[in-house]
């Protein structure tokens, strides 16, 4: 099912895939490389579009004026189509199984409602370069905080968590002590992530982006500035 913002239009600026530099932290082993996802290793896990890594190095330094005992540390980043496949289907397995159905992918179009709870959290693996799934345009990422240590923060929900907990205001005017660090560590995130114009996806606190179609939907762009690459 296409999201609104996969209507916008694409004009590609031609803009370079890079490695994501060192002086930024990364989980290890690679979520999705760990699990079996295909990559091919010759091209590198950790990309990103060069004005996407630009920015994030800005926002890399404002998070160090801001609260120099947080990181940021990067989970995910460019996703070939092929590991969107493999995640997707992956997740759609995942949520038959917590439901007790025994099913297959050659069964997801038997499932309706249980694909569309996947795709409220996985792109679609669409191969249309119309609609590219926003990991495999290079402009997207998923992020969050980790301590000085190198431990990752408890941001009120694992990422890749699919549920309510995950909505980026879900702990918004809750009283109690340990929802209020929850959301004052996310709002940091956004606010960080939004000064140096990223994205924030409606339904992860997790997931940003720059120059894809969700950015450009946001931001009323004429079009995007990244497709499949």
């Amino acid at each position: 099912m296409l999201k609104i913002w996969n209507k916008i239009p694409i004009k590609d600026n031609k803009d370079k895939l890079i490695a994501i530099p060192s002086c930024f932290k990364f989980f290890s082993p690679h979520p999705y490389y760990y699990l079996g996802a295909p990559y091919d290793e010759n091209k590198g896990i950790w990309n990103l579009r060069a004005e996407v890594v630009k920015k994030l190095k800005k926002v890399n330094d404002f998070l160090k004026l801001r609260n120099n005992t947080f990181h940021l540390l990067i989970y995910d980043s460019w996703r070939p189509l092929e590991v969107q496949e493999f995640m997707f289907n992956r997740a759609f397995i995942f949520e038959c199984a917590r439901l007790g159905i025994n099913a297959s992918i050659k069964d997801m179009e038997k499932y309706p409602l249980i694909k569309k709870k996947v795709e409220k959290f996985w792109a679609y693996p669409s191969f249309d370069e119309k609609c590219p799934p926003p990991h495999s345009t290079g402009g997207a990422l998923d992020i969050t905080l980790a301590d000085k240590y190198g431990n990752t923060l408890d941001m009120g929900s694992n990422i890749d968590q699919m549920d309510e907990k995950s909505k980026p205001d879900f702990y918004n005017n809750v009283e109690e002590e340990e929802a209020i660090m929850f959301n004052d560590r996310r709002n940091l995130l956004k606010e960080i992530m939004l000064e140096f114009e990223f994205v924030q996806h409606p339904n992860e606190w997790w997931h940003f982006s720059y120059g894809d179609q969700l950015w450009a939907w946001k931001n009323k762009k004429a079009n995007a500035l990244y497709g499949k690459i």
